[in-house]
């Protein structure tokens, strides 16, 4: 593979095959009204309990628990059918357990031991193909990107890109998220962004991302824009890499921010005090302005009817229809 960008050539270096081997609050607490004509549901979690936020009715309800001893994280379906979770089993010391439900009632469809191909990850964070056969995982300090199927048969393993002459191996802070297609787009370095098709033989070069704190990488269902925390803000940018723009200012910061079903507006998670542990959210229009967050007029804070305080989000967000 020879694809050649600013005169750098990106290859993968795999394991199989390539490698020798605010101020408005939505009509306030009691408002019957919903959230500012918003719809949809978000999905936000918080030591154990994932919660659900009915948009229309701006009503707070359980969407499902955890047992937060031994979790790892959990991924929605594209669809919207199913929730994929990874944990680590007490007293299991090799393997993840990994568990496909359905979210309509709870039941398990699917359930699978993955056993990563070098060392013993069972700290592993999973995600979902958007045709639910697949499941990729996260690069831990042992492995690359890894992608198997739904009984946990490795079926792809890259273990990093050569950049020009040098082989860049991946590590445990890059990120990769699925596109539509069961492309994926991923970090190299905490510098590069770059994205590759099935059967992932080869990449190219989406963006060279010249800052020193960058990621937390979202991309909406269309698979047309990225959002991504840079300097501690939202920006979105074109799939492309085109068009990085600022979208969200204020005194403190924004962690990530994940688009909406239409893609029209962003659930932006704003840090809360001195660090990043826990954060509340807010809606803004992804309308390529720049809103602040402490005081923007289109700024809208979330607040289910009926809670005295802001809720508290400590995990994965979605934003569904």
């Amino acid at each position: 593979m020879n694809t050649k960008i600013k005169t750098i050539a990106f290859t993968f270096v795999a394991a199989f095959g390539f490698l020798s081997c605010a101020k408005n609050d939505n009509g306030g607490p009691d408002s019957d009204d919903g959230v500012n004509g918003l719809t949809g549901k978000l999905i936000y979690s918080f030591t154990g309990n994932v919660y659900q936020l009915d948009l229309q009715t701006n009503q707070q309800s359980i969407y499902f628990t955890f047992n937060t001893y031994g979790f790892n994280n959990w991924d929605m379906s594209w669809d919207e059918q199913f929730r994929l979770t990874s944990e680590r089993e007490a007293g299991v010391f090799d393997v993840a357990k990994i568990t496909l439900a359905r979210n309509a009632d709870g039941a398990i469809v699917d359930e699978f031991d993955y056993a990563s191909p070098y060392g013993r990850d069972t700290d592993v964070n999973a995600l979902l193909s958007p045709d639910n056969t697949k499941v990729m995982y996260h690069p831990t300090f042992d492995n690359g990107i890894v992608i198997t199927d739904m009984d946990g048969n490795v079926l792809t393993h890259l273990e990093g890109v050569n950049v020009g002459s040098e082989a860049v191996a991946f590590g445990i802070s890059d990120e990769v998220l699925w596109l539509p297609g069961n492309s994926i787009l991923f970090t190299l370095d905490g510098r590069y962004i770059a994205k590759s098709d099935p059967p992932y033989t080869s990449l190219s070069l989406v963006k060279d991302m010249p800052y020193t704190q960058w990621g937390n990488l979202r991309v909406n269902r269309q698979g047309t824009q990225l959002a991504m925390m840079v300097s501690n803000h939202i920006y979105v940018m074109d799939i492309d890499g085109s068009n990085l723009r600022q979208v969200t200012e204020s005194s403190g910061g924004e962690i990530h921010a994940d688009f909406s079903p239409d893609g029209k507006h962003l659930l932006v998670a704003k840090k809360i005090g001195p660090t990043f542990f826990y954060w509340n959210l807010a809606v803004i229009p992804n309308d390529g302005q720049i809103h602040n967050m402490d005081n923007g007029e289109a700024v809208i804070i979330i607040k289910p009817k009926g809670e005295n305080i802001l809720p508290a989000v400590d995990g994965a967000t979605f934003w569904i229809e």
